[in-house]
């Protein structure tokens, strides 16, 4: 490290017209500062280097002494240095004075060529060239008797690594020899703890089931009632076996059930059986294909969220079915192409979204009020050609595009029909004028007129 002295007195720097540095010297001067009683005063002081290119750096000055940063010596030009004290209330300053840049005074091969690079690393990096130089025949020798070495190395890996790949073949060839021989074995195995694992899962499932009728059993106060009522808790009874039973009624139920899933292979009529149902909020029925009538069924049921049924390929009548069933999302059923009586069947049920069945309205005589106040629905879709009486879906706001084409396919060919649609969900469906006309025009080609409410 060079050092070079200045005193500072006062507001001035003296010393500084001796100095003449070295330009790319870098992180190798230093100026150490020789301060006055004016000065001493000051606990935080620091020199201010200003370039050719008017950029300023500013360096603490730490035990009197600060070195000069690469910046400033990077170029062959001048620089302006001045100083400062402060103590938090009061300034002082020397200076401005300027100092001799020379690049003449070091030879171009030991100018340092980055800020993190000395003169010392310079010199460093030449003798290791020097040396590297001088041995290099020495050097250049061992590194091809190293190379050498790892060539044989590596053949001898090689070889070592075909004999591993000949003994794991004949250990592949010996096990997949084993494993034919015992395949049908294990076929024979795995099939039956296939049949097993099923047989299990069955009788876990069935244990399940059982558990929830337990546990609706162990609610002592049924015990002078009919079946399944007369309790204080909730209950589910998912899958219940009443395939015998020819005749159900709402008594056999209490309003503690929550879901319920029947077998109806015997049963003929479902009218008012889930009626006015406060807690039900799931049910399942299956082998509903001789239902004949469901009057009423699941009407007035406020937690009613799901219906799923199976065919109803003899019911005639399903007035007023869901009628204010208010918490209703979706409903499921199958074939029911002999239903005459459609009156009031969705009315009130704000909350339908979705009805998963193919409706078939062929048979219908009466319809009205069928989905009045369904302002929810979304998704419904009709047989081709079935509808054949006057048919409302003023209410229903949400419809999907797809099901106001399938409505238009269920229309059957008439001289005079006539469909509401709600207006909001025909322009939200049919935005511009041309879709809407289009539209028009496919009904008046089978006979309908459209009223929009």
């Amino acid at each position: 490290m060079v050092n070079y002295d200045l005193r500072i007195e006062k507001q001035r720097i003296f010393g500084a017209e001796k100095i003449a540095i070295a330009a790319n010297a870098n992180e190798t001067i230093s100026l150490r500062f020789h301060f006055d009683a004016n000065w001493r005063i000051f606990d935080a002081k620091a020199a201010i280097f200003r370039t050719a290119k008017n950029e300023y750096y500013i360096i603490e000055i730490k035990e009197s002494s600060a070195k000069v940063p690469w910046e400033v010596l990077a170029v062959d030009h001048d620089f302006e240095l001045s100083v400062i004290g402060y103590d938090g209330s009061m300034v002082l300053t020397a200076g401005k004075v300027d100092v001799k840049v020379v690049s003449s005074l070091l030879p171009d091969d030991y100018k340092t060529f980055s800020p993190s690079e000395t003169l010392f690393d310079r010199f460093k990096q030449d003798s290791i060239d020097e040396a590297y130089k001088k041995y290099e025949d020495e050097i250049e020798s061992l590194k091809y008797a190293y190379e050498k070495k790892i060539l044989e190395m590596g053949v001898k890996i090689n070889k070592a690594n075909e004999n591993t790949k000949n003994v794991e073949k004949e250990k592949d060839a010996e096990i997949a020899k084993i494993r034919q021989e015992h395949a049908e074995e294990n076929l024979t195995f795995n099939t039956k703890i296939a049949e097993l694992n099923k047989s299990l899962s069955a009788a876990q499932l069935k244990a399940d089931k059982w558990d929830l009728v337990d546990a609706a059993m162990a609610d002592k106060t049924r015990s002078n009632f009919a079946l399944w009522t007369g309790g204080t808790k909730e209950y589910k009874l998912p899958f219940l076996n009443t395939k015998n039973m020819a005749i159900l009624s709402s008594g056999n139920f209490d309003d503690n059930v929550t879901e319920l899933g029947l077998d109806l292979t015997s049963a003929t009529t479902l009218s008012q059986m889930f009626t006015q149902k406060k807690n039900l909020r799931r049910i399942e029925l299956r082998n509903t294909d001789k239902i004949t009538t469901m009057i009423n069924c699941f009407s007035n049921s406020p937690s009613l969220r799901e219906v799923i049924l199976g065919d109803l390929t003899k019911c005639s009548n399903a007035k007023q079915t869901f009628y204010n069933d208010t918490s209703l999302e979706k409903v499921t059923f199958g074939n029911c192409e002999r239903l005459q009586d459609w009156s009031e069947t969705f009315f009130g049920c704000i909350s339908l979204k979705e009805i998963n069945a193919s409706l078939n309205m062929s048979a219908a005589n009466w319809i009205s009020g069928t989905f009045d106040k369904c302002t929810s629905l979304q998704t419904i879709r009709f047989k081709k050609e079935t509808i054949g009486k006057d048919i409302s879906f003023a209410s229903c706001k949400s419809l999907s595009k797809e099901s106001m084409e399938s409505i238009f396919d269920g229309l059957a060919v008439l001289q005079d029909g006539v469909i509401t649609l709600s207006t909001y969900a025909f322009e939200n469906n049919y935005p511009t004028a041309d879709e809407r006309k289009i539209f028009e025009n496919k009904l008046a080609e089978k006979g309908w007129t459209l009223v929009l409410a």
